[in-house]
């Protein structure tokens, strides 16, 4: 597949989406080639941190296979599962689960009217500034 982009660059390959955004170029036979360099997608935050990890001889040689399954880099396989998966951690934490009658107990508790504590009350209701 012959793609270009807006500074008249061509490569030569085929996109897979690695995650939300990120597109990557892999060649039909493996890896890439010199006419195959890179995608830089406009608009996208430049990657310039690092990340070291340290993992076991059979974590690596897993990692490997797999980004070579999937025809893209290690750092784009490992980054794409840490994403997911702390995507996952955020949403979990940021809901909470209850018994459906606590729950009831709450909805039922925010309907009751309550009474307003009197200086509270006076306070909400007397203007504290007056307008110039």
């Amino acid at each position: 597949m012959r793609t270009g982009n807006s500074s008249g660059l061509l490569t030569w390959g085929f996109f897979s989406m690695v995650a939300p955004g990120l597109a990557e170029v892999r060649h039909p036979t493996r890896g890439l080639t010199p006419n195959c360099m890179s995608i830089q997608c406009i608009g996208m935050p430049r990657k310039n941190k690092v990340l070291n990890l340290r993992v076991s001889d059979r974590q690596r040689s897993i990692y490997e296979r797999a980004a070579d399954l999937e025809g893209i880099s290690v750092s784009a396989l490992v980054t794409s599962a840490a994403d997911a998966r702390s995507d996952e951690l955020q949403h979990t934490h940021a809901s909470m689960s209850v018994p459906a009658d606590v729950f009831d107990d709450l909805l039922a508790a925010l309907d009751r009217p309550t009474v307003l504590a009197p200086a509270l009350e006076n306070a909400l209701i007397e203007p504290r500034f007056e307008n110039r």
